[in-house]
């Protein structure tokens, strides 16, 4: 969730002052309601205002007594493990915009440097540069002979051998090795010439023929 920018009110009168108090206060006093009842825990506000003596305690006096005493009970360095002071926090915001504007310096001087680098290209002179342009082309240069040498050493290198799957060989299939086999093929060749084929016999009774074709059951 974005955070609203903050309105100094230290310049405000009394009664600006008060009237942003009341209504701060009960917003605070909501949120600290719905964190409790969303995350079942318990919280406890004590506000100190200037001028006032008795300090104002949500969500009761009791309630905020007996979270003060159990976090007191803590020994120093529990106490101030997850302390944070307002002066460490806007710390913290300006080291953290700090750190964007630096990220968005060297991001512009890089794209100067691209621009001065095709202006260099389409013809304009070396000598109209002056020290801190030639440091930030320098730069260019090796990254870009950096890229170069990169992708020839890709260009360079050997293609991959190939994988074990691509090594194996598949099997030959007992028709492929029934193929190979000489006596395969020798029995073959003397089926085709139709030596060694004995007919089978024909279907019908069974009539036995002497050599000159009379019949022996009917002689």
């Amino acid at each position: 969730m974005a955070t609203k920018r903050l309105r100094d009110t230290r310049n405000y009168s009394e009664n600006v002052r008060n009237s942003i108090f009341d209504r701060r206060e009960t917003s605070l006093f909501k949120k600290a309601e719905e964190l409790s009842i969303l995350c079942d825990v318990e919280v406890a506000i004590i506000i100190f205002r200037p001028g006032k003596i008795q300090p104002i305690a949500w969500k009761s006096t009791s309630l905020a007594q007996d979270v003060l005493m159990r976090y007191l009970s803590f020994i120093e360095f529990k106490r101030l493990e997850k302390l944070v002071t307002h002066e460490d926090y806007l710390q913290k915001k300006v080291d953290k915009k700090e750190e964007q504007i630096s990220k968005l310096e060297k991001m512009n001087d890089a794209k100067e440097m691209e621009i001065l680098f095709h202006q260099l290209v389409e013809g304009k002179s070396i000598h109209e540069l002056d020290a801190r342009e030639m440091k930030g082309l320098l730069k260019v240069f090796a990254a870009k002979m950096a890229k170069l040498d990169e992708r020839k050493k890709e260009l360079n290198q050997p293609t991959n051998p190939p994988s074990n799957k691509e090594n194996i060989t598949l099997s030959a299939s007992p028709m492929e090795e029934s193929f190979n086999d000489p006596w395969f093929i020798q029995t073959i060749a003397t089926l085709g010439d139709g030596g060694g084929i004995v007919p089978a016999p024909k279907e019908g009774n069974d009539v036995n023929v002497e050599e000159d074709g009379h019949s022996k059951d009917f002689d």
